[in-house]
């Protein structure tokens, strides 16, 4: 099964997290979420919310498309993200 948008969110997620060299537990705190829901958002185990995107995009200073990087084309053009 080919990878889905929610599964390059979470590679994404942990990617721009470890481009800052924040922990988990720092993105959590900037988030007001525990670093085990980070840990979880980010193996994809947890899948997130709108909203929660939001945050993230907010936390990272990025726009929705760099945390859907890699998404099918298709996709991202109906997001209005690619």
């Amino acid at each position: 099964m080919p990878p889905t948008a929610a599964d390059y969110a979470a590679a994404n997620v942990r990617a721009e997290r470890a481009r800052r060299r924040w922990t988990q537990a720092e993105l959590g705190e900037r988030l007001g979420w525990s670093p085990t829901k980070v840990a979880t958002v980010e193996t994809g185990q947890r899948r997130i919310t709108l909203d929660q995107t939001i945050e993230l995009c907010r936390v990272f200073g990025v726009p929705l498309a760099k945390l859907l990087e890699g998404a099918d084309p298709d996709d991202l053009r109906v997001l209005g993200a690619g």
